[in-house]
């Protein structure tokens, strides 16, 4: 290998490790696919059981731990990134990294002692995987927002803003349609 090849392979990883760590926040969201990966098989879990065995191995780690572990190039900028970050901003995104830990955490549980249970009600374990999913969710769709834009807060896309509009209008037409219907004047 040349020396010109050396310096392109060490500027694509180096390139790659900074497009890691997204710039309005100082985190990188590879993190969070150790929670969407369980979602994934929690949900699937009703029709799939041979997840069972992956979902038991799930255990929470930290962000730090992850990437400690990690083989992706530039984890070690995410971990120097990680030791930079605002205090209060780390605590905000550790809160709800500790809250996706705990629910994931019950899921995995409650599974295993529905499986050593065994009574087969396939209902109750599938609205389980279901309420657990959706938690889940909820939290990831927090945490990603708080990885890509800074803050918990969704930024308003088009989509999301259309919506909005679209209901401030159905809401409006109601309200005419209602104002039409009632009686004007006392009948007497």
């Amino acid at each position: 290998m040349t020396q010109e090849s050396d310096s392109t392979i060490d500027g694509n990883t180096e390139a790659r490790a900074k497009a890691l760590v997204n710039p309005s926040s100082g985190l990188a969201n590879d993190y969070l696919n150790i929670f969407n990966e369980l979602v994934m098989l929690v949900e699937q879990f009703p029709d799939v059981p041979e997840f069972a065995e992956d979902i038991f191995a799930w255990r929470p780690r930290t962000y730090q731990q992850y990437f400690a572990a990690s083989n992706l190039p530039g984890s070690n900028s995410v971990l120097e990134a990680y030791a930079r970050l605002d205090a209060q901003f780390r605590k905000e995104f550790e809160a709800i990294v500790q809250e996706l830990d705990r629910i994931a955490t019950g899921s995995v549980v409650a599974l295993r002692r529905y499986l050593k249970k065994g009574d087969g009600d396939t209902e109750a374990m599938a609205a389980l995987c279901a309420r657990t999913g959706s938690a889940m969710r909820d939290l990831l769709e927090k945490a990603a927002n708080l990885v890509d834009h800074g803050s918990t807060i969704a930024e308003e896309n088009a989509q999301r803003r259309s919506d909005r509009l679209l209901a401030v209008r159905i809401q409006a037409i109601k309200d005419v349609e209602d104002f039409h219907a009632r009686p004007r004047f006392a009948q007497g």
